[in-house]
């Protein structure tokens, strides 16, 4: 996976140095390569399309691809204290990049990870070395094991809500940093940027959000996707179809546009996907999953970073996508991913509740109340009653709405967990880049789903770049199904790994209602294979790390 290692020691320890030397060997076998090399701070980088560094000034390295924020002020980096310099890029630069801040001995001090999260930082001790690092590979873990137990709280928590991101680590002994944070290798840290405090600030007109959606959207494709030939994944659904739009406004060549399919009707979707891909012009490479006999090695594969992944739960479309650019000999595959959080596509009454907020009077009065009530189908004065109710207990002075797409926005942060694509390509996001998160942190709900149209500014911005179908599509091809029939299929593996494992041991899982949801007729009638495998992911997780913790 694309990612950093870096770690520091005391040349004055003699065990320091000889468990630098081993771990910095054990880096450049796992795969690493050295990117720097100090008397006391060895840095190196891996995976497809690693990532670059420089030195903008002393004892400072920055380590990832940094741009020019497209409303950035004048003027340079203010080089006074951390602090400034690091806030001074949270407000100028965007990218996916972390800053390291040392000492005059190359001792790492303090790291500053970008807003939108998308280079983790995970640190600890261990053996007289501090260690920073993008993911946490068994071979790091072996040469400066940390001190880790489980928070059972918390993972209890994320049991309840695999995609509550925003809380503490389930993990302890291992610093994690949120994105737009500085923090001290201690664990202390101090917000540089929050989604918060962005949206604290809104865009009052409605048209200057439309008109800067597409300029911001524009310079983010085009500075991600550079002007090498790249792969997208063309679902059929208007996210990475905006995407794809957007490449082929800037001219930007396609090497490869991948779409995948299950076997049911309603995962295929290469009606939509072939015509987006045409109106790019490029050649789509339609792909049909194949069953995977699930297994504990499948899915402890992806679990060794501090947080369960759920980017790998999918195994048949991690390892087709993988194998697919591997094939296709592609360095790079942009993606839609989160566009559904960006553009708001969460059905939900608070996209009146906002508007509400704004002018309760006004708000009767406007196509958003009726709108709304079809879009979720419910009644409006339901919808009046949830946006009277939903100013109880607020604890900002944020809009309901606006909280739920921060939250939303947060829980994006799983696309950037473990997975075999990220091993096999360098997987890009542009619609969770900075100044589009900016962006949509600003414009109020009511604004990005007018008149209850789900995604509806981003659908009028992008519309002459869309197929019609696709623009006029409010659906998405449906996997639920297909979810369930691999569950049923995979049902012996699922009972032995979850009745028997860590999460019904710890009564994180309550052992006889999942017993029940275990069987085939219920995934048939009922469902719930999403939260099964949730459940997997969460149980892999655990036993990679009790594995490491007892040198297996």
């Amino acid at each position: 996976m694309r990612g950093f290692l870096t770690f520091s020691w005391s040349p004055e320890d003699p065990a320091a140095v000889r468990a630098a030397g081993r771990l910095k060997s054990a880096a450049l076998e796992d795969g690493w390569t050295e990117i720097e090399r100090r008397p006391a701070c060895w840095v190196g980088v891996r995976g497809p399309n690693p990532p670059k560094s420089y030195a903008p000034r002393t004892g400072t390295l920055v380590i990832g691809d940094v741009f020019a924020h497209p409303d950035a002020g004048s003027g340079g980096a203010d080089g006074e204290t951390d602090e400034a310099f690091a806030g001074w890029y949270s407000r100028n630069r965007w990218g996916r990049y972390v800053i390291l801040f040392r000492g005059s001995d190359g001792a790492l001090m303090r790291v500053f990870r970008d807003p939108s999260g998308s280079l983790a930082v995970h640190g600890w001790r261990a053996r007289g070395l501090q260690i920073l690092t993008s993911g946490v590979a068994d071979a790091v873990v072996a040469a400066a094991p940390p001190k880790v137990a489980f928070d059972w709280d918390r993972v209890r928590a994320l049991a309840e809500r695999p995609f509550d991101l925003a809380g503490p680590s389930p993990l302890t002994g291992i610093m994690t940093v949120p994105p737009g944070r500085l923090a001290d290798v201690d664990g202390r840290s101090m917000a540089l940027w929050s989604p918060e405090a962005v949206a604290a600030t809104p865009t009052r007109r409605a048209a200057d959000a439309r008109r800067n959606l597409r300029r911001i959207l524009d310079h983010c494709v085009g500075v991600l996707s550079g002007r090498r030939a790249i792969g997208i994944e063309i679902s059929g659904g208007l996210d990475s179809a905006i995407v794809g739009g957007a490449l082929s406004a800037l001219g930007r060549p396609v090497a490869f546009a991948l779409n995948t399919r299950g076997p049911h009707a309603e995962t295929d979707e290469r009606r939509y996907a072939q015509e987006a891909a045409d109106l790019m012009g490029a050649p789509l490479s339609c792909r049909a999953r194949a069953a995977v006999a699930y297994s504990a090695e499948l899915f402890e594969a992806t679990a060794g970073d501090p947080w369960p992944s759920q980017n790998g739960r999918d195994l048949e479309n991690d390892l087709l996508v993988a194998a697919a650019c591997l094939e296709a000999g592609v360095d790079a595959l942009l993606t839609g991913k989160g566009g559904d959080a960006l553009f708001f596509q969460m059905h939900t009454p608070l996209a009146f509740a906002d508007l509400w907020r704004r002018g309760p009077l006004r708000s009767l009065l406007s196509g958003q109340l009726p709108g709304v009530a079809r879009w979720t189908r419910t009644s409006t004065w339901s919808l009046i009653r949830t946006a009277r109710e939903s100013r109880r207990g607020a604890a900002d002075d944020l809009p309901p709405g606006k909280r739920m797409q921060i939250a939303a926005i947060t829980g994006g942060l799983a696309y950037y967990s473990a997975c075999r694509r990220s091993e096999a390509v360098d997987m890009i996001h542009p619609l969770m880049a900075q100044p589009l998160l900016e962006w949509a942190l600003r414009t109020p709900v009511p604004d990005l789903a007018p008149n209850g149209r789900e995604r509806g500014l981003a659908r009028d911005v992008f519309a002459d770049r869309l197929p019609a179908s696709i623009a006029r599509r409010q659906g998405k091809g449906d996997y639920a199904a297909y979810f369930n029939q691999q569950a049923a299929q995979n049902l012996p593996f699922l009972r032995a790994y979850l009745l028997d494992g860590r999460l019904a041991e710890e009564r994180v899982i309550d052992r006889a209602f999942m017993e029940a949801r275990l069987d085939e007729d219920v995934l048939r009638w009922q469902g719930g294979a999403s939260e099964i495998l949730a459940a997997v992911s969460l149980e892999a997780w655990i036993r990679r790390w009790d594995g490491r913790r007892r040198g297996a």
